[in-house]
C-alpha cells in the first residue's frame, strides 16, 4: 500500500500507535500496541484522524502527545547513506541497527539532521555510526 504513516506516541499510553494512510489521504489501517485500555480505544474512537489533513492539524497542537511520519525507508542502507561518516566497523552499526524497534529507527533517521548540524555549529568530532547508535544521541 502506497501512501503515508504516521506513528503516534504519547507518555499515557504503552507503545506506539501507528496511522497508514492511502495516496489519498484517507487512514486505511490502524496498528495497535498489545496492550491498550479501554480508555484509549475509546479516545482513539472518538478522535480518530481518518483524513490525513486531521493528522497534520493534530501534529501541530500542543498537548501530551506527539505525531511524526514515519519515512517510507527504514533500512540500514538508509541510515548509512544519510550518517555520511562511514568509519568503525559498518557490519556492527548494521547488528545494532536490526536490533532496534520501529520507534528508535524513526528517532534515529529523524535526528539525524539535527546532530549533523550540531556538530558543523560546535566543531566537535562526529561520532562513528556505531557510538551514535550504541549511545542513543537520538533522544537528546
Amino acid at each position: 500500500m502506497k501512501g503515508k504513516e504516521y506513528i503516534f506516541r504519547s507518555r499515557l499510553v504503552s507503545g506506539e500507535i501507528i496511522f497508514k494512510y492511502d495516496l489519498n489521504g484517507f487512514l486505511r489501517k490502524v496498528i495497535f500496541p498489545e496492550k491498550l485500555s479501554l480508555s484509549h480505544y475509546i479516545w482513539i474512537g472518538k478522535y480518530i484522524p481518518y483524513n490525513e489533513s486531521i493528522i497534520n492539524k493534530m501534529k501541530k497542537t500542543k498537548a501530551d502527545f506527539s505525531i511524526e511520519e514515519i519515512p517510507s525507508d527504514l533500512s540500514f542502507n538508509r541510515f548509512w547513506i544519510d550518517y555520511k561518516y562511514k568509519v568503525g566497523k559498518k557490519r556492527m552499526a548494521e547488528n545494532l541497527w536490526n536490533r532496534m524497534s520501529l520507534s528508535d529507527r524513526i528517532k534515529a533517521l529523524s535526528y539525524i539532521p539535527q546532530y549533523l548540524d550540531h556538530v558543523r555549529r560546535t566543531g566537535h568530532d562526529q561520532a562513528y555510526p556505531t557510538t551514535y547508535l550504541n549511545q542513543r544521541y537520538f533522544d537528546s
